[in-house]
């Protein structure tokens, strides 16, 4: 079943945002629905008339819902998940994890993100391990038969991202599944920019860890992450920083490590935020994973088109770009001006720069580039009214 038009009216009155501005920046943070915000203020109220830990203990039951919620939207079981204070968290402690030594190499994609890459170099710099790059070819996707090549008796692990966080790009990340399983290498999927505009199956994509956030497209509260570590990932790890929720200190020289992903939590959380962000997938889920990605790609689409048709907008996302990530630079404004100044007309924006994905952009020539990110509860209208005011603009 399609994402109606009675289905929509629906959405669009549990986002109250939507009749104060037009919000085209779901890639950096996108509006919570009313049944989001409602769970945050319940909880917060109850920490204030009972205190934190107490609300924790009254909201076990539904804290425990998150991981199903999770496993039920991206697969696995509850014991596969663990919540983490933001994706970059979740991702820095699946990859300090991995046991590098001296020699080894990792392989990754020229489209990888900032936070990810600058790890890569400390671990280089620290134990010198090798950072191989699987260049791009010359249709400007992934090269896969590059990326296999790289991989050898001292790869230790493939890290990607499904999508970068400065184009509509979408990496093959299944087949590169297969080159992982292949081989018995660790892989590591950044799916920061892919979960909720995108499907996404752990086991059809064949990744060892995947890690998210709240914020994005999944239309929950900041402050939230999560790792999702398969059996194999979780045979194979140790967390390299232990906490009291990673082990149990059972003797006075011995601890003992929870073999679940929840060895990679801290016992401190943001419980409400935690709550909220279980709404927002219970949300996605009411309403259809599929029919929500097939709405999400038919807007980006339109808005794309729509775009990339006015005489002075140079595109900067590659050919094959298909997400709900558009880019693009106004012939005589810089990308902060045209920002500015769509602001001014309460439409949200955003700037990419290369320093995100330095790879990619700088071989490219692009410094900074406007960044549009639609959603499903963005109209066509409102797309037109979008593509209106970038065509207005002048220098």
């Amino acid at each position: 079943m399609g994402f109606g038009e009675d289905a929509l009216n629906c959405v669009r009155a549990e986002t109250p945002g939507v009749l104060r501005r037009l919000h085209l920046d779901n890639c950096g943070s996108s509006l919570m629905p009313t049944p989001v915000l409602a769970t945050l203020r319940q909880h917060l109220e109850l920490e204030q008339n009972v205190g934190g830990y107490v609300a924790h203990e009254q909201q076990s039951v539904a804290h425990e819902q998150v991981y199903a919620s999770l496993a039920k939207l991206l697969g696995g079981t509850s014991d596969n998940y663990a919540l983490t204070s933001s994706a970059v968290d979740a991702w820095n402690k699946a990859f300090y994890s991995v046991p590098f030594e001296t020699g080894d190499n990792l392989v990754t994609a020229f489209n990888e993100y900032c936070s990810n890459y600058v790890a890569f170099l400390q671990l280089s710099k620290r134990l010198g391990i090798e950072v191989r790059v699987a260049k791009a070819g010359p249709d400007g996707k992934l090269d896969l038969k590059h990326l296999e090549n790289l991989v050898d008796k001292r790869t230790r692990l493939i890290a990607v991202a499904q999508t970068p966080s400065s184009s509509g790009q979408i990496n093959p990340v299944a087949r590169i599944g297969r080159i992982a399983q292949a081989h018995n290498i660790l892989y590591l999927l950044d799916a920061c920019q892919a979960v909720g505009q995108l499907p996404v199956n752990v086991h059809e994509i064949g990744c060892d860890m995947l890690t998210g956030t709240s914020r994005k497209f999944m239309r929950g509260p900041r402050g939230v992450g999560f790792l999702y570590a398969s059996d194999k990932a979780l045979s194979r790890l140790e967390p390299a920083m232990l906490t009291n929720q990673s082990a149990a200190w059972v003797a006075n020289d011995r601890y003992e490590l929870r073999r679940d992903a929840r060895m990679f939590e801290d016992w401190e959380r943001g419980v409400g935020n935690q709550l909220g962000f279980g709404a927002a997938v219970d949300y996605l889920l009411h309403l259809g994973p599929a029919r929500v990605f097939e709405r999400t790609q038919s807007v980006a689409a339109d808005l794309r088109s729509k775009l990339y048709s006015i005489k002075d907008v140079a595109a900067t996302c590659p050919a094959d770009a298909s997400a709900a990530i558009i880019t693009f630079n106004k012939k005589g404004l810089t990308a902060a001006e045209v920002k500015k100044r769509l602001e001014e007309q309460d439409i949200a924006v955003q700037v990419a720069s290369v320093v995100h994905t330095r790879l990619d952009l700088g071989a490219r020539g692009v410094e900074t580039t406007v960044r549009v990110s639609p959603h499903y509860y963005n109209t066509h209208e409102e797309i037109d009214r979008f593509v209106g005011a970038v065509d207005a603009l002048t220098a």
